[in-house]
């Protein structure tokens, strides 16, 4: 089994992690990189050198793909721990579903390496923890898409290291994933709807009861009739009474759909998984299922009916929905946010984080997102037409922008070397000289590297072109390049905003420039 090349350079930093002396480590990949080929690929390289594995998963979905792609795509001689099924406890690679290690008593054999699917949550099992600290010689990876959880508890108490793949928006741009196309609406009303002390995110039955009703479940149908067509879709509602009423209401629209949560029994769950990979199905509704684990390449809508404080949980639901499909045809997928907030409340899934394993992700751009008035299409504030139906977006009033410190001379001077402050000035004047003759600013870097064989630090960037005080006009013009400039190049919002915070310092709100265009 050949992998891509960020896969197999994943591989290598965690082993590079290993040699560096950690046991606990945690790998990151977007949902749709290939997590169970990456534990793939490092379990036949640990059973290779005489190392037995265990891989832990707790949702059936897991447990069969990982059995699947150990077994036939690696040739891994594998037993399963799980309910139903006869183990083979002599095999060197065990896949365990950690429900059946609790509710029952069941041998694990010793291992050497542990793989832990869905990290962010299959960790914190007590039985996990308790496997893990009885080997404590042992090398254990979580692998996840969402290294952070909601709430008090981080990943930074059960790993020593992060070490990441690429990011969504890295993946878009590959192939790898295809690109989301994001459209919102103000329907629901969360207003007596209150945040649970326990869970840190909305209270359940509240949700319920403030989103199920009929009117709201019929606008739900009609807009997606209106923006995906025949196209095939999850939805993922509040609770179960709303998942079924929903599911009842695109029935009764002549849309085949079926709902779905954990109380279904597994041969009609299976079932339906089945009847929504041919098409016989073309919306599956559920609650708590698809989020993890579901992998139907060719769904091209996903609602968000669920409004949720969790980042995690919300871009889990959306990268159900941006799997390559080129068997079908796929080239895009439609977010539909009915009115949960989700998208305003933590932006798109291709927006790049800072992520760390003791703190919450920070957004390294925040990019805001209006919607057009006349399509509802979710559009960064760069856009003066809509790229969906081509209207008109009035501009908000101009507005003063955020005037940031500068970094004062007599600073850089204390603590910048004399060599350090002529290559400063260099690069300064290269970043000067890009703008004028119309260059990207990544020019000046690429000069900068090729003179001094080293990267110049971001912060040098500030004021550069425009000095430490430009004025509104300047930092539309300077945004007014950046725009015109990623739309030759293909590049991304997240570059245009970076590029502003470059020259006009971190932090600044790029919205506030973009009012005065």
């Amino acid at each position: 089994m050949t992998l891509y090349d960020y896969q197999a350079q994943l591989c290598d930093d965690l082993r590079e992690a290993i040699r560096a002396g950690h046991r606990r480590i945690l790998a990151y990949l977007p949902t749709g990189g290939g997590k169970t080929f990456v534990a793939g690929n490092l379990a036949a390289g640990a059973v290779g050198k005489g190392n037995p594995t265990l891989f832990l998963a707790h949702r059936d979905p897991l447990i069969d793909q990982a059995y699947r792609t150990f077994s036939q795509v690696f040739g891994l001689r594998t037993g399963r721990i799980k309910s139903g099924i006869t183990p083979d406890l002599s095999a060197p690679a065990q896949i365990a579903q950690v429900q059946s290690l609790a509710s029952q008593n069941h041998t694990v054999p010793p291992w050497r390496l542990c793989l832990i699917d869905e990290a962010h949550s299959t960790t914190f099992f007590k039985v996990v923890q308790a496997l893990i600290q009885a080997n404590p010689t042992g090398i254990v990876i979580g692998l996840t898409a969402t290294p952070f959880r909601l709430g008090q508890s981080y990943l930074a108490d059960h790993y020593t290291a992060l070490v990441q793949g690429p990011s969504p928006a890295q993946l878009i741009r590959r192939g790898k994933l295809v690109p989301p196309r994001y459209f919102g609406y103000d329907d629901l009303d969360l207003s007596k709807v209150t945040i649970s002390s326990r869970t840190g995110d909305f209270d359940a039955r509240q949700l319920q009861q403030a989103v199920n009703q009929k009117p709201l479940n019929q606008k739900l149908v009609r807009e997606y009739q209106k923006l995906a067509g025949h196209r095939k879709g999850i939805v993922f509602a509040t609770g179960i009474a709303d998942s079924k009423a929903i599911a009842e209401t695109f029935n009764e629209a002549g849309i085949p759909a079926a709902h779905l949560d954990g109380s279904v029994p597994t041969r009609k769950r299976k079932q339906i998984y089945r009847d929504h990979e041919s098409g016989r199905i073309q919306v599956v509704v559920n609650v708590g299922t698809l989020t993890e684990g579901y992998d139907c390449r060719s769904i091209e809508c996903v609602v968000l009916r669920r409004p949720s404080m969790s980042r995690a949980l919300v871009i889990q639901m959306i990268g159900r929905g941006l799997r390559i499909s080129p068997e079908t045809g796929k080239t895009d997928c439609i977010i539909i946010d009915f009115g949960t907030g989700n998208l305003k409340r933590f932006g798109r899934i291709e927006d790049e984080l800072d992520l760390s394993l003791d703190k919450p992700p920070d957004p390294k751009t925040e990019v805001k997102l209006v919607p057009c008035p006349q399509c509802r299409a979710m559009v960064t504030v760069f856009h003066h037409t809509c790229p969906e139906c081509s209207f008109k977006l009035k501009p908000e009033a101009p507005h003063q922008p955020k005037v940031l410190e500068p970094i004062p001379h007599e600073w850089a001077t204390e603590h910048l070397s004399p060599e350090e402050l002529k290559q400063q000035a260099y690069y300064r004047r290269q970043l000067a000289l890009a703008y004028r003759r119309g260059h990207k600013p990544g020019l000046a870097v690429v000069k900068f590297k090729a003179m001094y064989r080293i990267y110049p630090p971001a912060w040098w960037s500030q004021g550069a072109v425009f000095g430490s005080e430009p004025t509104p006009m300047q930092q539309a013009e300077y945004l007014e390049r950046m725009v015109r400039i990623a739309e030759q190049d293909g590049l991304d919002d997240a570059w245009i905003a970076r590029q502003i915070q470059l020259e006009f310092g971190d932090g600044f709100q790029v919205d506030s420039i973009a009012k005065v265009i």
